[in-house]
């Protein structure tokens, strides 16, 4: 399933582009997400997603597959499966940012695959709830990068297989609520479609009352 998103950032394209690089400090403005660990150009990290009563957790990994700094153009893939078995998630996400007037407009294509009680959510939800998580992120960010005081990883570094592995301590997020998200896009989708449906309605009791006579 391919969904597109945009969104803007009232700072310069470099600054954007640096802070998007640096998984550890955008990782958190992702609604349910946290990195754990790095190994090498690996990162391993968590994702709580609630559905309902229920609270699904992820775990996966995350990488750039391509970082091109003269278009602003990155390439992240991410894996990730529930901790239960009950299901997976995977993306190929692409970011391509552009400067416009001292700000920085951001496009997001992503390639994603679902499987297990995520994936009974239609496309037209999900594109609905990328929208919000990715308005969310881009809030998130813009307080990032006007300098509000954040708090830091605190990282700790460990010789392992031959390979640095650096653990990542991030606060605990809150899970992703995709019913709550779900439901607000329905009724977003209903309130559109409230003239059409009362238009509807009145033809047919119209018909009806034309049948009768």
């Amino acid at each position: 399933m391919k969904l597109e998103n945009e969104f803007r950032v009232s700072s310069p394209v470099q600054k954007v582009w640096e802070a998007l690089l640096d998984l550890e400090r955008v990782t958190p403005c992702l609604p349910g997400a946290a990195l754990t660990e790095q190994a090498g150009d690996h990162y391993k990290g968590t994702m709580a997603v609630k559905l309902g009563p229920v609270t699904a957790r992820y775990s996966g990994t995350v990488r750039f597959v391509e970082t091109d700094e003269r278009a602003r153009r990155a390439v992240i893939e991410a894996k990730g499966r529930d901790v239960r078995g009950q299901g997976t998630a995977s993306a190929t996400i692409t970011s391509t940012l552009s400067g416009r007037d001292g700000s920085t407009h951001v496009r997001v294509e992503t390639d994603m695959r679902l499987t297990g009680r995520a994936a009974q959510f239609g496309r037209g939800i999900q594109q609905d709830v990328a929208t919000k998580m990715l308005g969310q992120f881009a809030e998130c960010l813009e307080r990032k990068l006007s300098g509000e005081p954040e708090e830091a990883a605190a990282p700790q570094e460990e010789e392992e297989q031959q390979v640095r592995v650096r653990r990542i301590q991030q606060p605990e997020p809150e899970p992703l609520d995709l019913g709550e998200m779900g439901r607000e896009a329905v009724a977003e989708r209903l309130k559109q479609a409230a003239p059409a449906i009362a238009a509807g309605a009145a033809l047919l009791l119209l018909i009806f009352w034309l049948l009768r006579r």
